[in-house]
């Protein structure tokens, strides 16, 4: 048998997440047998290699856009882009959108096919030589870490499809069309006893192996993805009849990693540090999917009017306006000093996020998003909402004429330790309804964990408050830290809060007798229905496989 891997992606010393990300493509084609593979270690190495190469980021990479821009954090500005499609109704089982089930699967296949035909080696030629014994320790450690890359894209799949195959093993092509979905709660707890059963056996660093590659998996990993499926697994959109035992297993697994912090190497940073070229050294970040090295990002979300910029990801309102003052109040359109001053005193997250008018950007320029302004309508594909993205853009980047600037690295966060204390509040509020609650097993309250992300932020603590209120500050929090990195589109789903994403507001900004003027304005009504809380299932793949179960809404 040939097995051919076309442009294996490598990982050089910099490898993938904690201390350094780049992928490097080799550029070659390779076409080994089986057993060629099965003799060299570095065969082996590159095939594992090859699995962590689909692993998602999301810098414009859904059909060109950001996923948020589907929920009422941010709007695409191109209207020919497949993502207008979840927006405006036409998204279907012919037409879908962000499609990767087959592209999991794929990478599901190589996973299983590596667990059963590639692990067990000895590679006994090279046993007398000077690596031997760092080679032999590498390889044992892969068989863990490939488990935790099926798992994770396990999960993509369930989030996306809910009900999915669950394939431990190789099949046949007549195989695979024939297996039946397993239920998403299945799924999900393969997932959890998974991550269970290979977190120990991971290392704490990856560089603790010897000549391993900084970035492979780690128990830290394999814990915050244990504990996202958990969580997932207690939320409403999966657990209909509210399983409290469900919230528990969540608050146990994010306990373990709170408990377990120093040990891990984990914490909070700064947040301004996360969203750099280098935020992989970050303490707070646990996997991160490198991109590589470019400019394009950055062109992508350039505003109009700026040499170089196209724009694409543009924040809106509703998130603008969720940013608190900086004293802890809610922002209020209907409070005179605040809309006279709207950009001032913010949540300094605010300003980490979301570009706005007048704020120097890219460079020392004040941008100008008034109507007739340089960056602002009615220029071609300006910003239709009053803001441009700042997350994630580095703006040492230049498109002026003669610029030296290089372009820089970006590197895709999957998780980091503020979502853990995050997903620890929100499981304890529903575990105990007791925002304050502790005890001997469960050591830091679900108000602690919310406040010591608010702190960081530099923002006043949240008082005790009553659980459904609680809960709200939860999502309020997760809206604001989180916002454009991948994470809204989902929760929204989750919790099924999906109504929340039909009314898209703007602010629209005019000058008058050289006085500037802001107005909260309705952009657009987006069309919103339970069917929207699962993807559709693509009619090519109910073709080949007859037992797949379409999901609910999508069968007309």
């Amino acid at each position: 048998m040939k097995f051919n891997k076309i442009a294996i992606l490598l990982l050089s010393a910099d490898l993938l997440t904690t201390t350094s990300c780049d992928f490097m493509d080799c550029d070659e084609s390779d076409n080994y047998t089986l057993q060629e593979i099965q003799g060299s270690y570095n065969r082996v190495k590159q095939f594992v290699t090859s699995i962590y190469g689909y692993l998602p980021s999301d810098f414009c990479n859904t059909h060109g856009a950001m996923l948020d821009a589907t929920t009422d954090d941010a709007i695409h500005v191109y209207e020919s882009s497949a993502i207008q499609r979840i927006v405006n109704g036409t998204w279907s089982a012919n037409y879908t959108v962000d499609d990767k089930f087959e592209y999991y699967y794929n990478a599901i296949h190589d996973a299983n096919y590596y667990l059963t035909t590639l692990s067990g080696l000895t590679f006994d030629t090279w046993e007398n030589g000077d690596d031997y014994q760092d080679w032999m320790q590498n390889y044992d450690n892969y068989q863990y870490q490939v488990r935790f890359l099926r798992a994770y894209f396990y999960f993509e799949l369930v989030r996306r499809y809910q009900n999915v195959p669950l394939i431990t093993k190789p099949l046949s092509q007549t195989e695979a069309n024939q297996i039946e979905p397993s239920s998403a709660q299945e799924v999900l707890k393969f997932i959890i006893n998974e991550c269970t059963e290979i977190a120990p056996k991971l290392p704490i660093k990856s560089t603790s192996i010897a000549q391993a590659e900084n970035g492979r998996a780690t128990r830290a990993m394999a814990m915050a993805l244990k504990l996202r499926a958990a969580l997932y697994a207690a939320s409403p959109l999966y657990s209909t009849n509210g399983d409290n035992a469900k919230w528990t297993e969540a608050a146990k697994a994010s306990h373990d990693i709170i408990a377990s912090a120093g040990e891990l190497g984990l914490g909070l940073d700064t947040y301004a540090n996360l969203f750099k070229s280098k935020n992989y050294n970050s303490k707070e970040v646990i996997l991160c999917r490198p991109t590589g090295t470019s400019k394009t990002f950055e062109q992508a979300n350039y505003p109009m009017g700026v040499t170089g910029g196209n724009t694409t990801t543009c924040p809106t309102e509703n998130l603008a306006s969720a940013f608190e003052m900086k004293d802890g109040r809610a922002f209020d359109w209907n409070d005179p000093t605040m809309k006279a001053n709207q950009y001032k005193d913010r949540d300094p997250r605010f300003y980490l996020t979301i570009v706005h008018n007048g704020m120097l950007w890219p460079a020392k320029k004040a941008v100008d998003i008034s109507e007739g302004g340089a960056n602002g309508l009615p220029l071609t594909n300006a910003t239709t909402t009053g803001y441009y993205l700042r997350k994630y853009v580095d703006n040492s980047i230049s498109f002026e004429a003669g610029s030296t600037t290089a372009a820089t690295h970006h590197n895709w966060i999957l998780f980091r330790y503020a979502e853990v204390l995050l997903n620890y509040a929100e499981a304890m509020i529903h575990v105990n309804g007791n925002c304050d609650y502790k005890d001997a097993t469960y050591t830091m309250s679900a108000r602690e964990a919310l406040n010591a992300v608010r702190k960081r932020a530099g923002i006043p603590e949240v008082a005790a408050c009553s659980q459904d209120e609680f809960l709200m500050r939860v999502k309020h929090e997760r809206r604001v830290e989180m916002a454009f990195e991948g994470q809204r589109f989902w929760d929204l789903r989750r919790w099924k809060n999906l109504d929340e994403t039909k009314n898209i507001y703007a602010v629209r900004i005019t000058h008058h007798d050289g006085v500037l003027s802001y107005e909260k304005t309705l952009l657009s009504e987006r069309s919103v229905s339970n069917k929207l809380y699962f993807y559709p299932i693509a009619n090519v793949e109910l073709f080949k496989n007859k037992k797949l179960v379409q999901n609910s809404g999508w069968d007309k």
